[in-house]
């Protein structure tokens, strides 16, 4: 039997550590051939999509402390906590909504958040997002939520396809009023836009979620119409950043022309990009997938829309798992990886990496 020769193929299309290609020469090539197949890893993850279920009293550190020793044992460094507020507490007219409880999601003023994750947001590793309800267009909570350290603004179209709202509510003046000032106080949009009607069964999505409560109470129009609406946001908010939340459910086909047409517009890998563990991708969806990734390193975000305090531990590590392993199937050039693992949405929160 012959001698096996080991043939080094293109380093773009099969990209290894830098440290492989540094050993053929360092000392001469003293260690050349060590570690051969060792790939490309990212330093840390950041995870931008993780729902806030914990206690509504302090220290909240406590309690997600099994979510968190999950996150830091595969390397999450960094992780966006989107918590649901409303306005001032005091006032006469608590919003509707914020009685209800129905998905496990607690709703608090800005003060309650401060207080609730003071013990996490003094630490380095953890951000958190406001998610604001439609039916409150108000500066006053934007500036708040800005002022007590927000990164992220966090919209959801959930709520007005399942009250029938209008699609294009945000294009509302008093919407508008409120893209404004989140321009004006630097922050980026994470918006779920869209709800695929089919069921996802490779990632345990339900059949028609959010709509079949909507078609009850009367909706007529359909993703497109909220996809629209939204990308109108983008046009006119240029100095906003916009994460489409699930890749906006739909193709990359289509992201590619949108990311073209507009330079405010990214998007995240929850859902949509999960790998399950003892599965692999078609070569050719594996090669589609990674040149689109290459293409737009630059627009895509890590994330999980995970639910620390309501998924269980298990279930929690399963599904962030997923998504890192359809990054790393990919096989991405390292500088690829640091972009979408962690360093683009450090830019976007306009924060120092690790």
């Amino acid at each position: 039997m012959s001698k096996p020769v080991y043939e080094h193929k293109c380093e773009s299309r099969y990209p290894h550590a830098a440290d492989v290609l540094e050993r053929q020469f360092a000392e001469d090539g003293f260690a050349s051939g060590w570690g051969i197949h060792h790939k490309p890893v990212a330093k840390y993850f950041f995870d931008n999509h993780v729902h806030y279920c914990g206690p509504d009293k302090p220290p909240s550190g406590d309690a997600l402390r099994p979510y968190m020793d999950v996150a830091e044992a595969l390397n999450v460094l960094r992780t966006l906590l989107i918590i649901r507020i409303y306005g001032d507490k005091n006032s006469s007219a608590i919003p509707k909504y914020a009685k209800s409880n129905e998905d496990g999601l607690q709703w608090y003023t800005v003060e309650s958040v401060q207080a609730v994750l003071g013990d996490l947001l003094q630490k380095s590793h953890y951000y958190w997002s406001p998610w604001i309800h439609y039916m409150q267009p108000d500066t006053g909570l934007v500036n708040a939520a800005a002022d007590a350290g927000a990164r992220i603004i966090k919209l959801h179209n959930a709520p007005v396809i399942e009250d029938n709202a209008h699609y294009d509510i945000w294009l509302s003046s008093k919407w508008q009023d409120v893209f404004k000032t989140i321009g004006k106080r630097g922050l980026a949009v994470l918006f779920h836009v869209t709800q695929r009607l089919p069921c996802a069964v490779y990632t345990g999505g339900g059949r028609n979620t959010y709509w079949t409560k909507g078609w009850e109470n009367g909706v007529k129009y359909g993703n497109e119409d909220l996809l629209q609406a939204f990308l109108t946001c983008c046009r006119r908010n240029p100095d906003i950043n916009f994460i489409g939340a699930h890749q906006l459910h739909i193709g990359w086909d289509r992201l590619d022309d949108l990311f073209t047409s507009l330079p405010n517009l990214y998007v995240d890998t929850t859902i949509g990009c999960m790998l399950r563990l003892n599965d692999d991708f078609y070569p050719h969806d594996k090669e589609y997938l990674r040149q689109m990734f290459i293409r737009w390193a630059d627009r895509i975000v890590f994330g999980t829309d995970t639910l620390w305090g309501h998924d269980s531990q298990t279930h929690y590590e399963s599904i962030l798992k997923q998504h890192q392993r359809f990054i790393t199937a990919l096989d991405l050039p390292a500088d690829v990886l640091e972009k979408i693992c962690h360093s683009n949405m450090e830019r976007l929160c306009k924060i120092h990496r690790l």
